[in-house]
């Protein structure tokens, strides 16, 4: 049996089972006047009765059939029309088909209720992504204040100390970045501007600031890179890297990490992979890994968030951007994520 054919078969199950009572009801009367026909009439008489009781009933029946198909339409007709645009007037246009109903006047004002508590939540969640955007704004003062001291005087600091604190300058940096970045996501029109740039030199700008990073955890960066322009969101796609490389760093081999980064093309697209060569990801955490809050089975992961590759996703998929886990990476373990531009 085919999709279509189960779906005629559980319609017509539905409909015996809307109109039982209907069939009850006439083949009980059908019965009663073909008894009381079989005891008052000649067997020749009674076939004719019977044809035209059976074709009566059946004509019947259609005709009740049509009228209530007919009338649920229009509920259902009335229902959607307040649904999609609750106001007075669809309000009662739904009422209308029930005057009597207490349960739609119910529904009414359980609808209502829930759109009001719906349209609090909604203010009061656009209050709160204004509140954190107007944080980040606010916290990045201080930062850059602590940036511009330790540019104009960080060679008046020992070199140990110069390097912790512009590893901590940039960890702060990313953190707030990260939070802009997911209050933003809650926004209706995410603030995205596309445009043509060179993606090659937005890989060197993003290791370039990422280097202290890199040099606190003694981690080596091997990159792999073409010239090639895309057409994108340049801002979103720093920070769609810095995630990539921040994942990349913290998972990287305790010992000697080293981190590929590898920007060539496949065929009709840009291919931009970040790899490392840690411990891997586990077969059953990789369906999970861009899952929001997910930190895998791993015991090196338990202290992450989840939130640095569910906003990789989330930003990728607004930008048409491709994101995979590779299968092959340039060391004998670890894994790799990379991102998929069209050309």
């Amino acid at each position: 049996m085919n999709g279509r054919d189960r779906d005629h078969f559980g319609c017509g199950k539905h409909l015996m089972r809307r109109f039982a009572h209907w069939f009850f009801l006439f083949l009980t009367t059908d019965a009663a006047f073909l008894f009381a026909a079989w005891l008052a009439l000649k067997p020749g008489e009674l076939r004719s009765a019977a044809l035209f009781l059976g074709l009566f009933m059946f004509l019947a029946l259609a005709a009740g059939i049509f009228a209530e198909l007919r009338q649920r339409r229009k509920d259902e007709t009335a229902l959607l029309r307040f649904l999609e645009a609750p106001g007075e007037r669809t309000e009662e246009g739904f009422l209308a088909r029930f005057p009597d109903s207490e349960a739609a006047r119910a529904l009414c004002a359980r609808f209502f209720a829930m759109q009001s508590q719906v349209n609090e939540k909604t203010v009061d969640l656009g209050e709160y992504r204004d509140y954190v955007e107007a944080w980040v704004h606010e916290v990045k003062t201080p930062l850059s204040l602590f940036t511009m001291v330790l540019d104009n005087h960080g060679d008046e600091l020992p070199v140990d100390v110069g390097t912790r604190l512009q590893y901590v300058r940039y960890r702060i940096n990313e953190d707030v970045e990260r939070i802009l970045y997911y209050a933003r996501l809650q926004a209706d029109h995410p603030d995205i501007r596309f445009s043509r740039f060179r993606l090659d030199l937005c890989v060197r700008e993003a290791l370039a600031e990422y280097r202290p990073f890199l040099e606190e955890k003694q981690i080596s960066v091997e990159p792999d890179q073409e010239r090639i322009e895309v057409d994108s969101d340049s801002r979103i796609v720093r920070f769609l890297l810095s995630q990539l490389l921040d994942n990349a760093v913290k998972y990287a081999d305790e010992k000697e990490g080293k981190i590929a980064v590898s920007l060539h093309r496949e065929g009709e697209r840009v291919c931009l992979s970040v790899c490392n060569n840690g411990d891997g990801v586990p077969p059953e955490d990789r369906p999970f890994l861009f899952d929001k809050g997910f930190t895998g089975s791993s015991p090196n992961r338990q202290k992450a968030t989840g939130m640095g590759l569910y906003l990789v996703r989330k930003y990728a998929q607004k930008l048409c951007v491709e994101v995979r886990l590779e299968e092959q990476i340039p060391y004998e373990s670890g894994f790799g994520i990379a991102l998929l531009f069209a050309r």
